[in-house]
């Protein structure tokens, strides 16, 4: 008869049971949730295989790791006599032996945990992708000159050899510290007094253990060489004389004598003699200190540095030449701009160049568009973009933004989890603001599409900006958490809440069309309340991931994609643009690069471009310009992923823009790589920098600025991407770097640099002559005084064929509010300054067309009284206080109001100037 269990044991496997459902039955909903995403996607096979791929290798590392752990359990368990467990009842004590059995049980459970815990450290993440890479690494075409391995061998094997050599050291490591505790516990290993004594069968077992570690560390080293190339300790970091004929036989050298190391250890441990051991260890040490330290500091001081570019010419070289092919830099267009000053033909000649000039910076207009079409709070523009559009034949260059929920901004009574989740106006942006950059309508600018309800098109908008479904349910900011559509249910009603345009048929989220699949997303998005809703229905989809970013790096994540999303209006909706790029740490001889979040990369090159569609989120990834090894290695490894750049729909193309991050990569690589002798190098010659921004805040780098305007030299506007480089701790240009976005010039990049022998005024040499300038400063202080806030834009360099014109608008807005408004064009040549109503007016300036230009013949001229001072500044106001009172900003809008006022009081009283 069987003894019934007791409750308490029963209580306990129930307990047990429901904490393991929990567990693992989340991880089990979540895993579930994903692979319906990526299915829903249309990347089904890229989630199953590196859920395959990952799998694979983290059973192959478990199984080598927790084997080799069991074995050297086993063999300590082999050392133990019996055990046994000793019980007390009362005064009677029972010694229980525990079976074998369930010793190695045991010795197994803890070898799976340690093996699977391993090769999770140290196969985790991106790695088993990082393995599929090198099994199919795409040479690249390009050797090393100091070892002739390809390219690939660095940037894909590398990384794995040593990855592969760390993994079975911690391997071997935790085999070592299990066994000296399981030997310790049975007494095999012991202290008496202050000697450590062991058996005869613990010390061969540590001696075979120790030998193994010593000849992996001696791999370690061999393999150690190759990565002098990838991260050198010569000039400029980077691999030099020391390295290559001190430190690469000094790798070999560590390397034979760990070998020789793991032999002695052997010999002693069979011999019972710790003398081989002991000499062997110590000559490591005195090895490894004499080769890699003191013989390296050896050469560096005596060979080296009293004939340093004789020594290292050869390394610098090296490193010029591959750096500048790790960055893109190396087939760059270099010109001489042959400047002269500007005269009348210059001026005519110019006048179509700055016909597109946009005159609006993105930060203003990121403030107004949320001020003025923001509309409501649970509405913002997080950013806005400059692109160009067709107006019939003449490219226009404007700024689009997009505008997304903010679902924290609702009212607090309208935060309901039906709301948040299922209202289609509080889970969804609408519309976008496309504004043309070169006008202004009194200070505002034009409208070409604006509003939500109805989306409003301006007459004169190309005809690409029509948007017929303007919801936005994928956006740069949408992170809130999933949204359901094409429910039954019908919130709109909640007065809080406009209710917007149709909701369009979104057809890539995940169908909610089973139980299991409402179950599983409750359970993973831990909200049970999308369980129990009764507005779910057969035709009901469930939308996550969001943000256009994550939606691309969940589904590439092997592709570093910028955080900068360009939207495009197309056929009728928005689609985001986002920059990929090809990176590696590994590439040999390339200077390392910092990212803006702090990464720094050896190789960076745009080689894709993803879109992802705002009202449905599909998502398409295009391979742009000739593909490079790694994104042919990626491509290879999951067809289909990646389509051909023949395949982007025309209109899309039209759209391409060069990488801004990239762009400045490359420009912050070009302040000393453009040189093209490694004497010059050397000597930091000639080096470039590039200039600051003045602002009040703070100086910052002056950031590439986007521009529609011809290249020098042509007649035909192009869509560019413009960077000034200035001397080092000097302030006069040296160089103008462009680069071309539209086809087919996209991607190609030019050098204008300036002669040597002219000082031509940089940045902040042009900015300080238009702040001094007498005329512009008395005007600041007087709007100033007036409570008005005046803050000079973006410098812009206008290049021509060989001249220079520097364009910088000026903003007011009131101190108490934040809409700022474009009042002033600032031109100068460099020496003389105007300051107009608008750029041709300002040109026509400089030309001598005007009765006004601040600074002529090199003498200040007095300002020229405006007769309709008064009136200018309270149309100002009048359209401040309108624009308060459209946006329901009440407070603004009496400030505004009193300030007129105020105005119109003091005019009454003072004669207006004749």
């Amino acid at each position: 008869m069987k003894t019934p269990r007791s409750p308490g044991r029963i209580l306990a496997a129930i307990a047990i049971t429901i904490f393991v459902v929990l567990v693992i039955g989340r991880s089990a909903a979540i895993f579930y949730t994903d692979a319906l995403w990526f299915d829903a996607v249309g990347q089904g096979a890229v989630f199953w295989k590196r859920f395959g791929t990952i799998l694979t290798i983290r059973a192959i590392t478990t199984v080598v790791a927790g084997s080799f752990i069991l074995a050297n359990l086993w063999y300590v368990l082999r050392h133990f006599g019996p055990v046994h467990l000793r019980r007390r009842y009362g005064n009677i004590e029972i010694a229980e032996q525990v079976p074998r059995r369930l010793l190695m049980t045991g010795a197994t459970v803890i070898a799976v945990l340690a093996g699977w815990w391993l090769a999770t450290v140290q196969f985790g993440g991106l790695i088993p992708v990082a393995v599929l890479a090198w099994l199919r690494a795409e040479d690249w075409g390009v050797v090393d000159p100091l070892f002739q391995h390809d390219i690939s061998f660095y940037v894909f094997a590398l990384p794995i050899y040593i990855r592969v050599l760390d993994f079975l050291m911690f391997t071997v490591s935790w085999s070592l510290v299990l066994a000296s505790i399981g030997y310790v516990l049975v007494g095999a290993v012991r202290s008496r007094g202050r000697q450590i004594h062991i058996d005869e069968r613990p010390r061969v077992h540590f001696a075979v253990l120790i030998a193994v570690l010593m000849v992996l560390i001696g791999a370690r080293f061999a393999i150690g060489r190759y990565e002098l190339l990838v991260d050198g300790n010569g000039f400029n970091d980077a691999i030099g004389y020391t390295d290559v004929h001190a430190r690469l036989p000094a790798h070999i050298l560590v390397a034979l004598l760990c070998v020789a190391t793991a032999a002695a250890v052997l010999y002693g441990a069979i011999r019972r003699t710790l003398l081989p051991p002991t000499i062997a260890v110590g000559g490591l040490a005195i090895g490894g200190i004499a080769s890699m330290v003191l013989y390296p500091a050896f050469v560096q001081r005596v060979q080296v540095e009293p004939n340093e570019i004789g020594r290292e010419a050869e390394y610098i070289s090296w490193n010029m030449d591959f750096t500048r092919r790790a960055f893109g830099v190396n087939d760059i267009e270099r010109r001489t701009f042959n400047y002269r000053r500007p005269d009348a033909e210059t001026w005519t000649r110019m006048a179509p160049a700055l016909a597109q000039l946009p005159l609006w910076d993105l930060a203003p207009l990121e403030k107004l568009f949320n001020e003025i079409e923001g509309r409501q709070g649970y509405y913002r523009f997080t950013g806005v973009s400059y692109d160009r559009y067709r107006q019939d034949s003449v490219l226009r260059h404007v700024a689009v933004g997009v505008r997304e929920i903010y679902q924290q901004g609702l009212p607090e009574a309208a935060q309901t989890w039906q709301n948040k989740h299922m209202t289609p106006a509080a889970t969804r942006g609408i519309g976008a603001v496309v504004t043309p950059t070169n006008e202004t309508t009194g200070g505002d600018p034009t409208y070409w599409l604006a509003e939500l309800n109805p989306v409003r098109r301006h007459e004169a908008a190309p005809a690409a900006l029509e948007l017929s479904q303007p919801s936005i349910y994928f956006g740069e900011s949408t992170t809130e958490d999933y949204v359901v559509v094409g429910h039954e249910g019908r919130f709109d009603t909640d007065s809080m809440i406009a209710a917007g345009p149709p909701v369009p048929r979104v057809t890539t989220g995940v169908p909610l069309s089973s139980f299991v699949r409402v179950l599983a997303f409750s359970w993973a998005f831990n909200d049970y309340n999308l369980l129990f809703s009764r507005a779910l229905g057969d035709t009901s989809r469930i939308l996550f991931v969001r943000a256009v970013q994550d939606r691309v790096r969940a589904i590439a994540p092997f592709i570093l994609w910028d955080e900068d999303a360009q939207p495009v209006i197309l056929d009728g909706r928005v689609v985001w643009m986002l920059d990929g790029y090809s990176v590696s740490t590994n590439y040999p001889l390339s200077r390392a690069a910092l990212l803006s979040e702090g990464r720094a990369v050896r190789y960076l090159h745009s080689s894709v471009k993803a879109t992802v569609d705002a009202v449905t989120g599909e998502v398409a990834i295009y391979s742009i310009g000739p593909p490079d090894p790694i994104v042919r290695t990626y491509a290879g490894i999951f067809p289909g992923l990646i389509r051909n750049g023949e395949e982007m729909p025309e209109a899309l193309r039209a759209h391409l823009r060069y990488p801004p991050l990239l762009f400045g990569v490359q420009s912050s690589i070009l302040q000393q790589y453009h040189l093209n002798r490694a004497a010059t190098f050397y000597a930091g010659q000639e080096v470039w920098e590039l200039p600051q921004e003045l602002s009040p805040e703070m100086q910052r780098r002056l950031r590439p600025a986007f521009a529609t305007m011809p290249m020098p030299g042509s007649t035909q506007p192009e869509y560019l991407l413009l960077n000034p480089f200035i001397a080092r701790e000097r302030q006069n240009l040296t160089a103008l770097l462009i680069a071309r976005s539209d086809p087919p010039n996209y991607g190609k990049l030019v050098l204008l640099e300036m002669p040597r022998d002219d000082q031509i005024r940089g940045p902040a040499q042009v900015q300080s002559i238009i702040e001094q300038d007498p005329v512009i400063s008395q005007q600041l202080s007087l709007w100033r005084q007036q409570g008005s806030n005046a803050e000079l834009g973006r410098l812009r360099i206008v290049p021509t064929d060989s001249s220079l014109l520097y364009i910088e608008p000026l903003y007011l807005s009131a101190q108490a509010g934040a809409i700022p408004q474009l009042q002033r064009v600032i031109a100068t040549d460099g020496t003389a300054v105007t300051m107009e109503v608008d750029l041709e007016t300002a040109v026509a300036a400089l030309r001598g067309e005007t009765a006004r230009s601040p600074v002529r013949n090199g003498a200040p001229e007095a300002p020229r009284p405006a007769a309709d001072e008064w009136t200018q500044r309270a149309l100002d106001l009048m359209r401040e206080a309108d624009a308060r009172l459209r946006a329901g900003d009440f407070a603004g809008f009496g400030n505004a109001w009193a300030r007129l006022r105020t105005l119109l009081e003091q005019r009454d009283q003072q004669p207006v100037p004749r």
